[in-house]
C-alpha cells in the first residue's frame, strides 16, 4: 500500500503530498495496538477476574465480619468484670484461710491470663488496624 501511495504521489503534480506521515502512522500501530490489547484485556477480562478474586478473598477473610460480630471487641470489659470475681474469690479464699485454688482449681492459670489480657487486646487491635491499612477496610474497632 505504501508503494501505491508513491505511485499516485509521483503521478499527481497539482498536489504535492508528504508521504512521510504514512511512515507515522507505520510507526506508532505497535504501540497503539499494544496499548488496545492491553487495555481491551483489562476491561474485559482482567478487570472481572480482579473483582471476582477480591470478592473471593474478603469472603475468606471477612476482618469486618470478625470484628463486628465477635465478641473480640469485648475482650477488655470481659477481663474486668473477671478480674473482679477473681478478686472476690481471693479475698474470700483469704477469709477462709484457704488458697484461691482450694476454690477454683485453675485460678492460677485464670488469673494469669487476666492479667495478660489488656496486652493481648492491644496487639489485637494493633494488628486489626494493621490490617485496615493494608486492605483499605472500613475502621469498625474505635
Amino acid at each position: 500500500m505504501k508503494k501505491d501511495l508513491k505511485y499516485l504521489a509521483k503521478f499527481s503534480k497539482p498536489k504535492k503530498i508528504n508521504l512521510s506521515v504514512v511512515d507515522d502512522i507505520e510507526n506508532q500501530v505497535d504501540s497503539f495496538e499494544e496499548a488496545e490489547g492491553l487495555a481491551s484485556y483489562l476491561a474485559y477480562e482482567w478487570g472481572d477476574e480482579i473483582i471476582d478474586a477480591y470478592v473471593d478473598l474478603r469472603l475468606q477473610y471477612n476482618i469486618d465480619d470478625y470484628v463486628v460480630n465477635s465478641s473480640v471487641k469485648s475482650l477488655d470489659e470481659f477481663t474486668d468484670n473477671l478480674r473482679e470475681s477473681l478478686d472476690k474469690l481471693q479475698r474470700a479464699a483469704d477469709e477462709l484461710g484457704l488458697s484461691p485454688n482450694d476454690l477454683y482449681a485453675d485460678y492460677d492459670e485464670l488469673r494469669q491470663r487476666v492479667d495478660n489480657a489488656n496486652s493481648l487486646y492491644s496487639d489485637a487491635y494493633d494488628k486489626y488496624q494493621e490490617v485496615i491499612n493494608v486492605t483499605g477496610n472500613s475502621n469498625f474497632w474505635r
